[in-house]
């Protein structure tokens, strides 16, 4: 039999690793789907280590997202190859986070790294990537000062300070603001009926050519602030709205509901984000059935979503860590916006020193920007083992 790939089909890539299935913290129930997988939850980890074994260093790195998975992801191969092993953690929540805690997500990164340290391992770099960067703050910070006693929602975290070891380093590449914050600026401001997406107000409409791109400050500002509204809207009716269910079935009750048109920051319009200024493609991301938040349940929206009500916020929770931070900067990355990056130096104080630049979008090409992939890398490596 030919072992070559047929016409037109592309091999198949492959990252060599090795999995481990660890078992994750209890929460409460119908957290996941089905039932029973609330009383056995999963975290599946992926190590790579050099030669096959623990580094005479005895460090290692996490990569980590709250929902998308992480194993092969670019930055690992080059990672370990330079002597670095690179274990990346998949939260119980991968692959839909319409019911993601960031309790939860919290609680498997301490499941991953009480793994590395039961397995030999004595430095723990953690490694902040996208929305990965601030769940990961979000993790040292409580592990440095565990506040988290309770849910959003009221309830008792089920979290205890022992289930989070601190790490040692931090790195912050491709970061935004976090889960709640991002979404808030990515609200399309035009919206005034929930139900109702059709329904739109011209006057805070980013896909009205009348507005630009470019756009003004003034307009701008208007967009802000009724992005803030919108969020405050839907926070408010979801806190009303669980507290009646609470009311007629119990403690634990919930319900899903969908938050359309979210694709619609401002800075989105720049030519050189990631969407290169294509209004289209940016209308229609904002369209799709999918996106940004699009899916939840009333307790995951107060958890990960709700500005101001969520525990987890990137630059709030960096800022109280005590752990070295080494900042990267993608300058083609809308997330990186100016405005956005200022909160992060901000809140890292004497620890920032800079932004390390790299001219890349969100996404590293690890093809078409392999030289960029592999200065990456020695960056981190550089910093890890400093």
């Amino acid at each position: 039999m030919s072992t070559q790939p047929s016409p037109g089909v592309r091999p198949v890539r492959s990252h060599e690793s090795r999995s481990f299935l660890l078992g994750g913290e209890r929460g409460y129930p119908h957290e996941l789907y089905p039932p029973s997988v609330n009383q056995a939850s999963v975290v599946r980890v992926d190590l790579s280590e050099p030669d096959g074994e623990v580094p005479s260093h005895k460090t290692a790195a996490i990569f980590t997202h709250p929902v998308v998975p992480t194993a092969g992801f670019y930055i690992v191969n080059p990672l370990v190859q330079l002597g670095l092993s690179t274990m990346t953690v998949q939260t119980r929540f991968v692959g839909s986070d319409a019911t993601l805690l960031m309790e939860r997500c919290a609680q498997d990164v301490g499941t991953a790294i009480r793994f590395l340290e039961e397995r030999g391992y004595e430095r723990i770099i953690l490694l902040g990537f996208s929305g990965g960067a601030s769940l990961l703050c979000f993790y040292q910070a409580q592990a440095e000062d565990f506040t988290m006693t309770h849910l959003p929602d009221g309830r008792p975290s089920l979290v205890t300070p022992e289930q989070l070891p601190p790490a040692d380093k931090l790195v912050l590449f491709g970061h935004h603001l976090g889960r709640s914050q991002t979404l808030r600026n990515v609200l399309d401001a035009a919206i005034v009926d929930e139900a109702d997406p059709l329904r739109r107000d011209p006057d805070l409409d980013v896909f009205d050519p009348r507005h630009g791109p470019p756009f003004s400050d003034e307009f701008v500002a208007r967009i802000r602030a009724a992005q803030a509204a919108r969020m405050e809207r839907i926070t408010s009716w979801a806190r009303d709205r669980l507290a009646t269910l609470e009311g007629m079935y119990g403690p634990n009750a919930d319900e899903a509901f969908v938050v359309h048109r979210t694709n619609a920051d401002p800075f989105m319009f720049a030519e050189t984000s990631d969407f290169g200024g294509d209004v289209d493609k940016i209308r229609e991301v904002n369209e799709a059935g999918n996106g940004l938040g699009r899916f939840s349940s009333l307790r995951s929206w107060l958890s990960q979503w709700a500005t101001d009500v969520s525990q987890a916020n990137g630059p709030s929770d960096v800022a109280r860590t005590t752990i070295p931070v080494l900042s990267i900067r993608q300058a083609g990355d809308h997330r990186a916006h100016p405005d956005y990056l200022r909160q992060w130096e901000d809140a890292l104080g004497d620890r920032f020193t800079g932004h390390h630049e790299f001219d890349a979008t969100h996404y590293m090409d690890p093809k078409g920007q392999a030289e960029m992939v592999t200065e990456l890398a020695k960056l981190i490596y550089d910093f890890a083992m400093s």
